[in-house]
């Protein structure tokens, strides 16, 4: 038996833990995004209690920024990787609508800590980091799923700007 049987191809291994990485990442923002939809509905509207909403904030760019650079890393997804990338992508989409929403229920209280324009510039920087990563995910899906992902993006934009002009 020859040696190299037992070998693996590092490239192959690599793109498979890329791969694997960037359903890894998707799943990170999913819960930085869930971890700030439960502060903000609990947030009593106190500056005191609006400071761990900046830190939230400040992980979920850094994590969408690795999903970024990940998936940008990554070789075209095959047939079950994207279709798992695609239902990670719709279930973002709904989770940040919620968000979002949720987000803007509590504008008058923001704006009563003075805090609108810290909201509304952290609404943008969010908007344009997710349209990186959607633009990403878009290019490495197969054709199918690219609609589908297209679609979502479409949704989280309409979400982005709804939030921005309420604020």
């Amino acid at each position: 038996m020859s040696k190299t049987m037992f070998c693996s191809d590092d490239s192959t291994t690599k793109e498979v833990d890329l791969k694997r990485s960037v359903l890894t990442d998707l799943e990170t923002v999913s819960n930085d995004i869930s971890k700030l939809d439960s502060d903000i509905t609990g947030w009593d509207g106190s500056l005191l209690t609006a400071l761990p909403l900046l830190s939230d904030v400040s992980t979920l760019e850094s994590d969408i920024k690795t999903a970024t650079t990940d998936t940008e890393a990554s070789s075209a997804f095959d047939d079950s990787d994207s279709a798992s990338v695609t239902s990670e992508v719709e279930s973002l989409q709904t989770l940040i609508a919620t968000t979002l929403s949720d987000l803007v229920d509590k504008e008058s209280e923001v704006a009563a800590i003075g805090f609108t324009s810290t909201v509304q510039s952290n609404l943008k920087t969010l908007e344009s980091l997710a349209n990186d990563l959607l633009i990403a995910l878009e290019a490495k899906v197969t054709s199918t799923d690219a609609t589908t992902v297209k679609t979502a993006a479409t949704g989280i934009d309409s979400s982005f700007a709804s939030a921005i002009s309420a604020y």
